[in-house]
């Protein structure tokens, strides 16, 4: 028994041993294949970044082949048509280029005492420096355990910086102002990349011209003007080793406009580098440090305009945000022409000042080019300091000045100049009674559209107010550019015919334009290109013209506002809307107690826009479109036609031109005196008889009617 037991004992060890033996090599070939297995999975890792880093460089490298240095200003620049500036922000402009080897040994020294005393000992990356900049870092972090290593990828955090000159100048002239692991593999590779295609003295040189020292200052030479009034040759070490230590932080070490103190230690920072670098001795050093500094400290700013600058930037505001436009550093050409502003600026004052005694507090003006659309001039008001508010882009009520639209509508509908209206005190409507009155209390009973328009009868133009339909009338409006209309009729009613409905000068002159481009327009700007801050374009008006209104409906109005003659029945001869030698089509516009005078016109080349008043809208005195505005509108238009020919307004194709009997409202039997030529859309022409439809005209207890439903009389 115990020797069965014994063999069974064994046998039961045997297996035993046998199972840990077999489990042993189980394990060693599983550590053997996982061992393989990690070691092929980091190899894939390993392989798999290294990959991933020779792919990342070379398309960053790639990149920088294509990239633009931009040029670091923030400054907006406005140009007039001619290329002059007429303005230039609280931003840095482009510096003032200077060569290497134009800038002092000391301001050199000192820069690269401050920023990177190795730069021509090592590459493009400092390894070492980085390892300094990181335990730096790590020492002077506030934060606790392996919240420390964090500090290393903030750069908000960093007192002490690795940068070299070279990845300096690549995140200032080629890089995005953001914090992100892809773009500081971009600063790497682009700094390798430009260090192949420059020398270092091309890249301090590039450097020094366009770091940004504070102050609006960008580049040495500027910072030297801005900081101390003085050319940079003449800077000494002193000036030089404080200008030397602002890059690294201009708003913290601004010595005019930030703490003193703390740029001083900056400055003695600079010096005591300096020293250490051995490039001055230490009592050179020291009386640096002890010599008291004289700061210029004056803000180049340049606004000629304000109203019509503002309006631009209000323009590119729209586009781009506030942002980008106060800090892009655009370039921004203007279709100003500084002639003609100066002009309309001048003459605007010159009047106000004199119609002061009436209570005349400001005046407006715009100038176009009827061809584009192109804003020439804009006065927004005769005291910038006084009150900010561009007049010229503000909505008012236009009075008479919006009649040209009423009677386009009309001529729209099938009316002509021809077209007999009734003048008489009319009860058109309305609760309470809708009876306008011409503006001189006269009344002249039957008159042409052409006799109406051309002496601003208040009530015949009502009449075609509702000829032609008020619906049709806001529609013309706003095809003309008329902004600031609603759609709804009830809104106004019959007095938009009146130039109710409040306008800008603006939108108003961009109307008047349109007429006298026969019926063609583009979009009314005052810019015509904008470029960034690297010189390229982005953004450029579009001037491609549409028609806005039938050249023959235009050419109508334009006949009625340029004939000298008919006007003179309520104007006179030799009034303000004349211009001698030229011919030249107008209209005024006064509102109810002489809130508002306007006079618009223009001639085939020219719109010129004019509004006078008060920004608060209280009365003037007896200031009437023609007693106030109109002596603006006239010498503008007269400085700007000066030793300039004739240009006739050419008569478009398709119009028909009949002789008619004004007296009768029918065809002449004749040509010549006493009938006159009218124009006409085809088909339109007056019959040969004469028209007595008007004495169908009734009476209903002392009023006139202008229609034989005696129910709307109350009959």
């Amino acid at each position: 028994m115990e020797e069965k037991e014994e063999r069974k004992s064994r046998v039961r060890h045997l297996k035993t041993g046998a199972f840990f033996k077999y489990s042993k090599d189980v394990s060693m070939k599983a550590l053997k294949i996982f061992g393989k297995s990690a070691a092929i999975f980091a190899l894939i890792i390993f392989l798999a970044g290294s990959f991933f880093m020779i792919g990342t460089y070379f398309k960053y490298a790639n990149d920088f082949q294509n990239a633009k240095p931009k040029s670091g200003g923030t400054q907006a620049i406005f140009y007039d048509k001619d290329g002059n500036v007429i303005y230039e922000g609280y931003g840095t402009s482009d510096p003032d280029y200077v060569s290497l080897d134009k800038i002092p040994d000391v301001v050199k020294k000192a820069t690269l005492a401050a920023e990177d005393k190795d730069f021509y000992h090592h590459g493009a990356i400092d390894l070492q420096g980085i390892g300094r900049a990181a335990f730096r870092n790590i020492q002077a972090s506030h934060k606790r355990g392996l919240a420390k290593m964090t500090d290393l990828f903030d750069a908000s955090d960093y007192s002490q910086g690795g940068s070299t000159i070279t990845q300096q100048l690549v995140k200032n002239r080629y890089l995005k102002d953001e914090k992100s692991f892809g773009r500081k593999l971009k600063e790497i590779v682009y700094s390798y990349e430009l260090e192949k295609k420059m020398t270092k003295d091309q890249i301090l040189e590039q450097y020094l011209n366009s770091i940004y020292y504070g102050e609006q200052a960008l580049g040495i030479k500027n910072a030297a003007k801005i900081y101390f009034g003085k050319d940079l040759k003449n800077l000494d070490l002193a000036e030089a080793s404080m200008l030397a230590g602002l890059p690294a932080a201009p708003s913290k070490y601004d010595p005019i406009n930030g703490d003193y103190e703390t740029s001083k230690k900056r400055q003695e920072y600079v010096l005591q580098q300096m020293y250490e670098a051995k490039e001055i001795s230490l009592d050179e050093a020291k009386k640096a440090a002890n010599e008291p500094l004289s700061f210029n400290g004056q803000k180049h700013f340049v606004d000629k305009y304000p109203y019509f600058v503002q309006y631009v930037k209000q323009q590119l505001i729209d586009l781009y945000g506030f942002d980008y436009v106060e800090t892009g550093g655009l370039k921004v050409y203007t279709t100003l022409d500084s002639a003609k502003q100066d002009l309309a600026e001048t003459t605007a004052k010159k009047y106000v000042d004199q119609f002061r005694y009436a209570h005349v507090g400001n005046a407006a003006a715009v100038i176009l080019d009827n061809k584009n659309d192109n804003i020439l001039a804009m006065v927004g008001g005769v005291d910038w300091d006084k009150s900010k508010v561009n007049v010229a882009d503000s909505p008012r009520q236009p009075g008479s000045s919006f009649k040209p639209i009423v009677y386009a509508t009309g001529f729209k509908e099938g009316y002509s100049p021809f077209t007999k209206l009734l003048d008489q005190p009319i009860n058109f409507g309305g609760i309470p009674p809708y009876t306008p009155h011409d503006f001189d209390g006269r009344f002249r009973g039957n008159v042409t559209a052409r006799t109406a328009l051309s002496n601003s009868l208040n009530v015949p133009t009502v009449e075609m107010t509702e000829l032609a339909g008020v619906n049709q009338v806001i529609t013309t409006a706003k095809d003309l550019g008329i902004s600031t209309i609603d759609n709804d009729p009830q809104k106004y009613g019959l007095s938009i015919g009146l130039g109710s409905a409040e306008v800008k000068l603006t939108d108003l002159a961009g109307a008047y334009a349109a007429l006298g481009n026969g019926g063609q327009r583009t979009l009314m700007s005052g810019i015509s290109k904008v470029l960034d801050n690297t010189n390229q374009e982005i953004y450029k008006v579009d001037r491609q013209e549409k028609t806005v209104m039938d050249p023959r409906i235009a050419y109508m109005v334009t006949s009625i506002l340029s004939d000298t003659k008919a006007r003179q029945k309520v104007f006179g001869a030799g009034n303000k809307l004349e211009i001698k030698g030229h011919t030249v089509a107008a209209k005024t516009g006064t509102t109810e107690n002489f809130t508002d005078s306007w006079t618009m016109g223009y001639n085939p080349d020219f719109t010129v826009g004019v509004w006078m008043g008060n920004n608060d809208h209280s009365k003037m005195g007896q200031i009437s479109g023609i007693e106030g505005a109109a002596y603006v509108w006239h010498d503008i238009f007269e400085g700007i036609l000066a030793n300039q020919p004739d240009i006739a307004f050419q008569k478009p194709q398709g119009l028909s031109e009949a002789w008619v009997n004004p007296y009768t409202f029918s065809k002449a039997p004749r040509s010549g005196p006493p009938y006159v030529i009218e124009y006409f859309l085809p088909g339109k022409e007056p019959a040969a008889k004469p028209d007595f439809s008007y004495l169908n005209i009734f009476t209903h207890k002392g009023q006139y009617y202008k229609t034989n439903d005696k129910a709307s009389a109350g009959q």
